[in-house]
């Protein structure tokens, strides 16, 4: 009968030790819901014919929602999305050209190289807004691309974050030159 007691107490162990191995994996000190709010330089450029020229270089600012699903010990993969208004402008005497704000939605991947610091690479959707106002009216459009980045989250503690990371977009053709973005950020995030 005590063999009984003792299979039945060891029985009863294995799922807590399977868990706590669980929750002692890299991967697993990223997982889950996260926010951030962030603050970046950007610089949007227009090129054509091999020269590339800045519209503006300015502050941008914005937020990041995602979700995280552990894909390994040390892997991560999950959705994002971010929007980030921005300060960029350049003018003319009265005539002014201002970017709104960029869109991105898509996928990101990260490698965790500690229990604080996580590697990661993006990859998705974009769509960058600008305005104009002339002597003969004013209009707005946005354009459509692609997005890539890679950067770094480091955490503080069990929830809260920072992170750092470098942004690239590419929007093709926008009136007849090629238009890009490239863009600097940090901030802060949270895990839920």
């Amino acid at each position: 009968m005590k063999s009984w007691y003792l299979l039945a107490a060891v029985a009863a162990c294995i799922p807590g030790v399977a868990a706590a191995q669980d929750s002692d994996t890299r991967a697993s000190q990223f997982d889950g819901v996260r926010a951030e709010a962030r603050i970046g330089y950007e610089t949007p450029t227009v090129s054509d014919s091999g020269n590339v020229y800045k519209i503006g270089s300015a502050v941008s600012g914005g937020g990041e929602i995602g979700f995280d699903l552990k894909a390994g010990k040390s892997v991560v993969v999950g959705p994002y999305a971010v929007y980030e208004f921005s300060s960029v402008k350049l003018c003319d005497g009265a005539d002014c050209l201002k970017e709104n704000g960029n869109l991105g939605v898509g996928g990101r991947i990260g490698v965790a190289v500690s229990d604080k610091a996580l590697i990661y690479a993006k990859a998705g959707y974009a769509r960058i807004g600008f305005s104009a106002n002339t002597a003969f009216g004013s209009g707005s459009t946005t354009k459509d691309g692609v997005q890539g980045a890679i950067g770094v989250d480091y955490n503080f503690g069990k929830r809260v974050y920072g992170l750092l990371e470098f942004n690239y977009a590419d929007y093709g053709k926008f009136f007849g030159v090629n238009l890009q973005r490239r863009h600097v950020a940090a901030g802060v995030g949270v895990r839920f």
